[in-house]
């Protein structure tokens, strides 16, 4: 019954619970957040561990139908033959993945009728300033692809990467995956460094000024570019700080309804609660990435290995958000002229960085645009 219609004596009611509930949360969020964090809940399993990085396996368990956001979604009793792996970015949780159940994208693609994979890697630390891309992608996410194929009896794989994740799909699938990947989709990708945004037009300046150092022949110190999550989180929230004001007055208009405080808190975590990023790395893409734009050239040198992702051949479709701050539209599209397959898509759907990914219209364009678009190239 609307408060239109709602007695004088319900309508006092009404208000003293709004009252008693705003209250309560007011002090639950500071005294006991974690009751309001709901990532992360998905049933998985671990099924291969190396160093701080662990791989997981979605099985299926949504029978019925369930919401996500405002649509009802049914689960299909149809299952792909591609798995599908979930690359996350470095510098955030893996979790990011199954942010809540009603905005998850291993719910998601599960009900779709794909086995779901998603590579986590961890939560390093000072001491990991030396983790470098060797690792990332030579090692960790090599090993991972391997025991994918193991565990679901495929042959190929389906990647799957937000940002940087999408950056070390392409730099595993052009060194070792060409003939393990059938598919690659990049979200927010940066592939030319030069094109984006406020910093693109530093480094090709930078670049120029610079070229004719011998910059990676230099033994810098790692421990220098380790970034820390705290900088990383205030640096992320400063690309767009006006939002955060924002938002916290959204919270507290809405702090008696606890499902909005549920889905404001776990949201904020993700953008407050960040792993440092390793120096090696750091440090890598600065120099090849930033400066020497290599991802842009099509060849990236990992260790001994060098990735050929000009070379690429698998299916590809990339995205790029309308109102990305952080990566342009220029800087994505990229990926466009320097792979080689034959079958490659390039969208530009609506939100930010993060909304492209897990915003309100997610579901709709990036998600549902990624599941038709593998379906037709997962059997």
């Amino acid at each position: 019954m609307s408060n239109a219609m709602a007695s004088p004596t319900q309508m006092i009611e009404n208000g003293y619970k709004r009252t008693f509930n705003y209250v309560r949360h007011a002090i639950e969020r500071r005294t006991n957040k974690e009751r309001f964090i709901v990532s992360d809940k998905t049933s998985h399993q671990v099924v291969y561990r190396e160093g701080l990085m662990q791989l997981r396996y979605y099985p299926h368990t949504d029978t019925q139908s369930f919401q996500l956001d405002d649509q009802v979604v049914t689960p299909t009793r149809e299952r792909h033959k591609v798995p599908v792996v979930l690359v996350p970015p470095l510098g955030v949780f893996g979790w990011i993945y199954d942010l809540m159940a009603e905005r998850s994208w291993v719910r998601f693609l599960n009900a779709q009728g794909f086995e779901v994979y998603l590579v986590d890697w961890g939560s390093p630390q000072k001491e990991d300033a030396n983790l470098g891309l060797e690792t990332y992608v030579g090692e960790w996410l090599n090993h991972s692809i391997d025991q994918v194929l193991k565990h679901s009896g495929s042959q190929q794989v389906s990647l799957v990467g937000y940002c940087m994740g999408g950056l070390l799909s392409l730099l595993y699938t052009g060194a070792y995956g060409q003939e393990k990947v059938r598919n690659v989709v990049t979200i927010a990708s940066p592939i030319d460094f030069h094109a984006s945004h406020f910093y693109g037009a530093f480094l090709d300046k930078a670049s120029k000024t610079i070229k004719k150092l011998p910059l990676e022949k230099l033994n810098l110190n790692n421990d220098f570019f380790h970034v820390p999550g705290d900088m990383l989180s205030f640096a992320f929230k400063m690309t767009n700080p006006f939002a955060g004001v924002v938002s916290y007055f959204d919270l507290i208009r809405n702090l008696a309804d606890r499902d909005y405080v549920k889905a404001h808190l776990t949201t904020r975590e993700w953008f407050s609660n960040m792993p440092d990023y390793p120096g090696a790395t750091v440090q890598q893409l600065f120099i090849d990435f930033g400066l020497n734009n290599s991802l842009a050239k099509g060849k990236v040198s990992i260790g001994n290995m060098e990735s050929d992702i000009a070379g690429i051949s698998a299916n590809l479709l990339a995205f790029a958000g309308k109102s990305d701050k952080i990566v342009s539209i220029n800087a994505a599209e990229k990926i466009m002229d320097v792979v080689e397959s034959e079958d490659k898509t390039f969208r530009v759907v609506p939100g930010g960085h993060a909304g492209v990914f897990a915003g309100g219209k997610a579901k709709e364009h990036t998600w549902a645009l990624t599941a038709e678009w593998l379906a037709k190239r997962a059997d």
